[in-house]
C-alpha cells in the first residue's frame, strides 16, 4: 500500500519535474493546476479508451476519494506500522474489488497498466 502511495506521489512529482520546476517551488495554485491535468488526462483515457459512463467515473471518484481518506484515519491512529501495513494492505484489496466491480476486472487491468506505462515514463523523463 505506502509502494502504491509513493508510487503516486512519486507521478506527481515527475510531472512536475517535466515541467523543469521543483513541487516545492510551484505555488499551491500552480500544484492544484498540474493535479488536475493528471486527473484530466486518465479522466480522458477511462471515457474514450475505456468507454466508462459518467455514473462509472463519479464511483470510481467516490472510491478513491473514501480510500485515501481512510488512509489519513490510518496513518493518524495507528500507531505501529506493522499494524499500518496490514491495515492498508486490507484497505487495498477492497478498493481494488470495489474498482473491478465498476468497471469489470478486464478494464480494471488495463487501467492499472496504462497508468503504471505512464508513471514510468514520466519516471524516465524526470531522470534526464
Amino acid at each position: 500500500m505506502k509502494k502504491t502511495i509513493l508510487l503516486i506521489m512519486i507521478a506527481i512529482a515527475t510531472v512536475t519535474t517535466c515541467y523543469a520546476q521543483k513541487w516545492h517551488d510551484l505555488t499551491d495554485e500552480e500544484k492544484l493546476m498540474k493535479l488536475k491535468s493528471f486527473r484530466a488526462e486518465n479522466q480522458k483515457y477511462l471515457k474514450d479508451s475505456l468507454h466508462m459512463t459518467t455514473m462509472q467515473m463519479t464511483d470510481l471518484d467516490d472510491v478513491n476519494v473514501c480510500f485515501l481518506s481512510t488512509l489519513d484515519r490510518i496513518e493518524r491512529y495507528t500507531k505501529d506500522e506493522a499494524a499500518k501495513d496490514k491495515y492498508a494492505q486490507s484497505l487495498w484489496d477492497v478498493r481494488w474489488a470495489q474498482v473491478d466491480a465498476i468497471m469489470g476486472a478486464d478494464k480494471h487491468m488495463k487501467y492499472a497498466t496504462y497508468l503504471k506505462a505512464k508513471l514510468e515514463k514520466l519516471e524516465k523523463a524526470a531522470k534526464k
